[in-house]
């Protein structure tokens, strides 16, 4: 190879001694990127981090040896005043002479992390728009979309290995009478607060979501009457722990359903199931309100 046919090349072509290394010529790209002086007297080991001639060496040169070529090698090259620049070769051997075409990937790197750093940034506001698309408007509880999304999950799981699904659906007494006394701001202070006062008492497997209005609906995972009960107890009187302005306990009415392994032939088992404590909550409220009642198939509706 002439030295001028390497004049004008943007690349470092390098040729070294299979067996001591040595550099044997540089195009003039090569001497003025690694800061060497003509006559060049130095080894590979000068312009490559100590971790590239180990691969060098263990790795690439008895696969040259064998195949004659290693292309797309990504190694460190060590620049004029010592800076570490990622690079790759692409290495050939011809009478014990490995010829190097090494290619400085300083750029790509830098637009391969900007790629990266923008990918995990379009992930981020991805996540984030999709969590504010989950939520409601007002709460921070789910909106009904998000909430069907997950009790269907819960419903996939119970068909393959059954466990019991209680829905509860849970209206406030008499919200309209709060919105007109008190006005509306204070109305979004009571939703607002007796949702958080629900996430408290969930469990995380269990949904809670604002169904509408002064609505709320609650599914709890593996759960029967008797656990209906327990949680009802003790929300009623968490709830009433939230006082209005008038000095009056928050009270709510609460509807619900058992989601037995039959009702998983329901063509829409949410459906079905809100219905059942659509009707409990409206028995609940017909009867002096601020309780709970289930559905009961065989006994009607059960105050509990």
């Amino acid at each position: 190879m002439n030295e001028w046919v390497g004049e004008d090349f943007p690349c470092l072509l390098i040729k070294s001694d299979i067996e001591t290394t040595k550099i044997i010529w540089l195009n003039p790209f090569a001497y003025d990127y690694l800061g060497l002086k003509k006559p060049v007297e130095a080894k590979i080991a000068k312009i490559v981090s100590k971790a590239s001639l180990i691969f060098y060496e263990s790795y690439i040169k008895p696969i040259i040896f064998a195949n004659g070529k290693y292309l797309e090698v990504q190694i460190t090259l060590i620049s004029e005043g010592g800076k570490r620049v990622p690079a790759v070769a692409n290495l050939t051997l011809s009478d014990n002479i490995v010829y190097w075409a090494i290619y400085v990937a300083e750029e790509r790197d830098k637009l391969y992390q900007e790629l990266l750093e923008a990918r995990d940034l379009l992930e981020k506001k991805t996540e984030e728009l999709t969590a504010v698309s989950r939520k409601d408007s007002l709460t921070p509880l789910l909106n009904r979309r998000a909430a069907k999304d997950d009790i269907n999950v819960l419903i996939t799981q119970s068909s393959r290995a059954f466990f019991p699904l209680s829905f509860l659906l849970l209206d406030i007494d008499f919200f309209k009478d709060i919105n007109d006394t008190f006005g509306h701001d204070e109305g979004d202070k009571v939703l607002v607060a007796l949702s958080k006062l629900l996430l408290e008492q969930v469990r995380e497997t269990d949904v809670v979501a604002r169904w509408g209005g002064e609505e709320f609906l609650i599914v709890l995972y593996n759960a029967n009457i008797e656990s209906i009960k327990s949680f009802s107890d003790r929300l009623h009187n968490a709830i009433e722990t939230i006082v209005l302005p008038n000095g009056n306990p928050l009270t709510v009415s609460i509807g619900g359903a058992v989601l037995e392994q039959d009702g998983l032939k329901e063509s829409d088992v949410i459906a079905a199931q809100l219905l059942k404590a659509d009707k409990a909550l409206y028995s609940a409220k017909d009867n002096q309100r601020a309780h709970t009642r289930i559905f009961d198939k065989e006994k009607g509706f059960i105050r509990l």
